[in-house]
């Protein structure tokens, strides 16, 4: 692999424009409803690498290559994560902090350190999410399915995304946090909140976001219990608040959105792909097969960023300039002519279902630490709704659904479905709305952020559930 890289320095080929030259707007086609296309004009212009747009003044370099994209996500002497090597930073024309998307901003977690420091902050996320037992994942995700499904199952009609796979993952990571279900309703909107195009909205996100970890991590000091979050403040990983803080905004941010979106992306397929939907139906598809089909043709994270080379270096024929971004690309790789296999979801399932060898949850010391759990959530949420839903169908025709207008990510804005009504079971101990939170668990306490979080959750018109209700 580096070989071949570096043959691409020794080839004498014309020299390749700088960054800015040329660089395609990219937002503009945040939410298209197709990106191979895109892919395809980008590599037969700029071949393996191209210059991008962000935004209209942040240019960056997207990998378009399978190999690339493999080779810098393991390279990490060469390719930092670090965003205070970023060439704008570190000449001044910006400040860490100073309105940067979330996806190019800077926090003291392991998603931006390398080397030693990221495996002293990765440390207690591993040791944590390894103590959560099969059996405990598959219960707690089989009980926040059911209630969240219970919430629905008797009208006959839902959006699954809104509805069900954007509360999941949240709900049952808050669990595993050591919360009552009032604060996951909370953390999945919030959460969700952060990627909108909605600058002022996804501030606002962010910021409550800082509230709910800070009172988390406030609770667990006085009263730690059986979970995630408890077990990351072990004395012998020596976290401070604020990086308990961080580290547990990193564990979110790779086990909301990529898990939800898949989910959803999943559910797309089944109900509105006729290849996917018949093999699966079959027999012939085995669910496990139809999410790596998923993660090939729509992967849930399009792009990832960034990594920045600690020096001057040429990438697939590109020279790229020390500090200079470059862009993960997901869904270009996925399409990659070199891979030999049809691009989009136009052949058989079966083609891509069986081949895990997508870069989904990345490579090297920067893989996703909560790849296991994402893979069993999304399996077990997608199952228990189809098996409780009689005869669930999609509501509206498959290019009537709108992806969510986000450049790194991708999923559904909605996914309206049909099914015959069930009633829903009588619960013994049922979780009512979160509108007044009592007991132990949320105390009245000026200085409670997470009752101060709730409370102005509860007056700010978000409140989905309860709105429903």
């Amino acid at each position: 692999m580096t070989e071949s890289l570096n043959a691409d320095a020794q080839s004498g080929g014309a020299p390749r424009c700088p960054l800015r030259d040329g660089a395609v707007p990219l937002y503009e086609h945040a939410g298209a409803a197709s990106t191979g296309e895109l892919w395809e004009e980008l590599r037969a212009r700029f071949g393996r690498v191209a210059p991008v747009l962000l935004e209209p003044d942040l240019p960056a370099w997207l990998l378009l290559g399978y190999e690339e994209n493999l080779h810098v996500l393991r390279d990490r002497a060469t390719y930092s994560r670090d965003t205070r090597r970023w060439n704008e930073i570190r000449d001044g024309r910006r400040v860490l902090g100073d309105g940067l998307r979330p996806t190019m901003a800077y926090r003291a977690s392991a998603l931006y350190a390398d080397g030693a420091e990221h495996a002293r902050l990765i440390a207690p996320i591993n040791d944590a999410l390894s103590r959560l037992s099969d059996a405990r994942i598959k219960a707690e995700a089989a009980d926040v399915a059911d209630r969240l499904i219970d919430d629905f199952c008797e009208h006959g009609r839902a959006d699954l995304i809104g509805d069900y796979a954007m509360m999941l993952p949240a709900m049952l990571m808050n669990r595993f946090f050591g919360l009552e279900d009032a604060y996951g309703y909370v953390l999945g909107e919030l959460s969700a909140g952060i990627w909108l195009d909605d600058g002022a909205r996804a501030a606002e996100s962010a910021a409550q976001m800082r509230n709910y970890f800070g009172g988390l991590v406030q609770r667990k000091r006085v009263a730690p219990g059986d979970d995630v979050t408890s077990w990351m403040m072990a004395p012998e990983f020596g976290m401070s608040d604020a990086e308990m803080a961080d580290q547990l905004v990193l564990l979110v941010g790779a086990a909301h959105l990529p898990t939800a979106n898949l989910i959803g992306n999943v559910l797309r397929a089944l109900l509105a792909e006729p290849v996917t939907a018949r093999e699966f139906a079959s027999g012939a598809l085995p669910l496990g097969d139809a999410v790596n089909h998923v993660i090939w043709t729509e992967p849930p994270l399009q792009m990832l960023a960034a990594r920045f080379p600690t020096r001057d270096v040429v990438v697939g024929g590109t020279p790229v300039a020390e500090g200079e971004p470059l862009i993960i690309g997901f869904a270009p790789a996925h399409t990659d002519p070199k891979l030999g296999r049809p691009s989009g979801a136009g052949g058989s399932a079966l083609e891509s279902g069986g081949n895990s060898a997508h870069l989904m949850w990345g490579a090297g010391e920067h893989r996703c630490p909560a790849r296991s759990l994402a893979e069993r959530v999304v399996e077990l949420g997608v199952r228990r709704l189809l098996d409780r839903l009689p005869r669930l169908r999609a509501a509206v025709p498959a290019d009537e659904l709108t992806w969510a207008p986000a450049l790194f990510s991708r999923g559904l804005v909605e996914l309206p479905v049909l099914f015959d009504p069930v009633e829903a079971p009588q619960r013994e101990a049922p979780v009512p709305p979160p509108a007044a939170p009592a007991g132990p668990a949320a105390p009245e306490r000026p200085d409670d952020l997470l009752t101060r979080l709730l409370r102005w959750w509860q007056g700010s018109g978000r409140n989905r559930r309860a709105a429903k209700g």
